[in-house]
């Protein structure tokens, strides 16, 4: 179809017929595989509400919405509403039908959304995923997380390292042919000082050769004496001449021998020479193969490095550009025995109060006897998409007190993700050969609607915001490489000195700011020279409670109103991204100005909210864990990768 209103007007005008016949029979006859335009109109019951129409608008996706009659526009459908639309509960249960170990019907519902209703294709992302363990039945809860398990990529990780096996083995059989062309190259310098000293042996003996010549001429020369005196010396002279031949005779047999060993000797060489040559040229050639071979794989290597990069991103995607995390404070003594939490699993935790109980469903939740290794963990692979050019968000919410600080900065013997994170980046960053990494530290902190740069010589420099289209840049802020863990300490050290702290009623040492770290990671690829550019904001954001609790006065009541007012333009933009408005407030305070490239779907976010488990504090609880409800309903759109590709060069062209 076309844009909502044009859609609206012509579904007003030619389908009144068909919903009058919906709302007499209370159903809708099951749909073909394809969408259809009887398919478009349908309804659905919603507890409170009623029957409401509904309609598949047809803007860049199909996109399910329902006519709201007091405003008289058609809205967004929310999932759990259109999971009971015939519609899309056929296609949930052909991809149930399809794979019986899939359980979650509002995954798969959420996955048909971003697949365009097309069962075939959300079947075939599950299986390129998750492989075969989908087509077995499911079987409860306790194997669902072995299902996770699988999740992990290890069918990758092992092609990787068998490809690094092979390219260690090729790389050993260069370094022996190496090894060998060496030996035959001193072998074959051998021979040539063995031919150079023959040589010069003949030239020797050819020069002996010579001499003699000489002597018997002289002595033949010496037989032509006078007739007078021949009969004298004609003994003298004969048996000279016996010697003389006696020794050219022996000379003529040395000559033969000489040229007979010259020439076997030189057989030799040749032989030995063109089987050197045949064997040069053999290993030439198994070079070219072994270059040949290393060359391919590099190629699947980083065609391996790059679909599992890529199914990364799209597990992440099918989970949510935006997840929700609650974290759970320890009790304090003097709160009594029991708590207003009760944590019921991973992801569900009771909130007991008036008598009632009340629950809440996140994407992990981690009860008070957590470590924090395992709140580390659950944002690893956030962490990691960063290293291919994404930008990612983590923002620690909740009452003063409740752990924020714990979480994102940590002790000395266990830091938070602050800390972490930028450590495993580091790690990461070395464990990549083929690629070369800059990260770089800055940190800022909002305090009354004022940016200041805790990293700048001069304390409490301010800096202002820039945007330029959709662009948000703080110019003039201070960026610190790092390299070692000791530079990221002194950095935190750096920070933590210039910080704004006031004590309160709720907590000795509470902030009066939001504090922000963001995290700049540029890589380059050596062998393909592709450049991404990715981004991590680590805010610690100050406490939500109200001004009542904290009974503050004079300059302590101005902070606590700044943050309030800030935390409360916070949640108008959620709200205005959770209702698709056109208008999302991001300018109305400096902390959603400066988050906008992190809340407008160019990012991955993680919210953390800590909750306290003490009675006193459960009306902050019940008014942090609908915060956070209402954020996990919220559907990003696909976070874009911030590369650079190769230049090529003229002779390239």
């Amino acid at each position: 179809m076309g844009s909502g209103a044009s859609v609206s007007r012509k579904t007003g005008e030619a389908s009144t017929l068909q919903w009058e016949k919906f709302l007499h029979s209370n159903q809708v006859a099951p749909s073909a595989p394809t969408l259809t335009e009887d398919d478009r109109v349908s309804g659905v019951y919603v507890q409170g509400r009623g029957t409401l129409r509904t309609c598949m608008f047809e803007e860049r996706i199909n996109i399910c919405r329902y006519f709201d009659a007091q405003t008289g526009l058609w809205l967004l459908l929310p999932l759990h509403w259109e999971m009971d639309v015939d519609f899309v509960r056929y296609r949930v249960q052909q991809v149930m039908k399809a794979l019986p170990g899939l359980a979650d019907q509002k995954e798969i519902a959420a996955a048909l959304r971003q697949c365009n209703y097309d069962p075939d294709e959300v079947i075939s992302i599950y299986l390129t995923i998750f492989g075969d363990v989908l087509l077995e039945p499911h079987k409860g809860a306790q194997s669902y997380p072995d299902s996770n398990l699988f999740r992990s990529h290890s069918e990758k990780n092992q092609v990787i390292e068998d490809l690094q096996q092979r390219l260690q083995l090729k790389e050993k059989e260069a370094e022996d042919l190496l090894q060998r062309s060496s030996c035959l190259s001193q072998e074959s310098q051998h021979l040539s000082d063995v031919v150079q000293n023959l040589t010069r042996r003949v030239v020797q003996l050819e020069a002996d050769k010579q001499v003699a010549m000489e002597k018997l001429r002289a002595l033949l020369s010496h037989t032509n004496v006078p007739p007078a005196r021949a009969n004298v010396k004609a003994s003298v002279d004969h048996q000279q001449l016996q010697q003389a031949s006696g020794l050219a005779r022996e000379l003529s047999v040395s000559g033969k021998q000489l040229r007979s060993t010259v020439h076997n000797m030189l057989a030799d060489m040749q032989e030995q020479l063109q089987q050197f040559r045949a064997e040069t040229e053999l290993m030439i050639q198994r070079q070219q193969e072994a270059h040949g071979a290393v060359e391919e794989l590099h190629s699947l290597y980083q065609k391996e490095a790059s679909e599992r990069r890529a199914l990364c991103g799209k597990l992440l995607e099918l989970q949510g550009n935006i997840r929700v995390f609650c974290r759970c404070r320890r009790q304090s003594d003097s709160a009594g025995s029991t708590g207003c939490l009760e944590v019921v699993s991973d992801q569900e935790l009771l909130l007991v109060q008036k008598g009632g109980k009340k629950k809440f469903v996140f994407d992990s939740v981690f009860s008070s006897s957590a470590s924090q290794e395992q709140v580390l963990d659950g944002t690893l692979p956030i962490i990691t998409s960063c290293l291919d050019g994404y930008n990612v968000c983590i923002l620690a919410y909740g009452q003063s007190g409740s752990g924020k600080n714990y979480t994102m900065m940590g002790l000395n013997d266990s830091p938070g993700i602050n800390i972490w994170s930028v450590t495993e980046l580091l790690r990461l960053c070395k464990e990549r050969e083929n690629c070369t990494y800059t990260i770089k530290i800055s940190m800022l902190e909002i305090y009354v609607e004022s940016l200041i740069d805790l990293l700048c010589e001069n304390p409490h420099s301010e800096v202002e915001i820039r945007t330029q289209g959709r662009s948000v840049t703080v110019p003039g802020l201070t960026q610190v490489e790092v390299r070692t863990d000791e530079d990221i300490l002194s950095v935190m050290e750096m920070g933590d000195k210039h910080l704004h702290l006031t004590p309160d009623e709720a907590n000795i040492e509470s902030s009066c700011s939001h504090l922000l770290l963001i995290v700049t990671v540029e890589r380059t690829d050596i062998v393909c020279g592709v450049t991404t550019r990715g981004t991590l904001t680590l805010c610690e954001l100050a406490g939500s409670e109200r001004i009542s609790k904290t009974q503050a006065t004079g300059q302590r009541l101005t902070e606590t109103a700044s943050i309030n007012k800030s935390l409360m333009a916070l949640r108008q933009v959620f709200s205005a991204l959770k209702s698709n408005a056109l208008h999302v407030p991001y300018r109305n305070s400096k902390l959603t100005h400066l988050l906008q490239p992190c809340l407008s779907g160019d990012a991955k976010v993680c919210v953390f909210v800590h909750v306290s488990p003490d009675v006193k504090d459960a009306a902050e609880t019940l008014n942090t864990l609908t915060f956070g409800s209402s954020i996990r309903q919220i559907a990003l759109g696909k976070a874009p990768q911030n590369r650079t590709p190769a230049k090529t060069t003229k002779a390239e062209k």
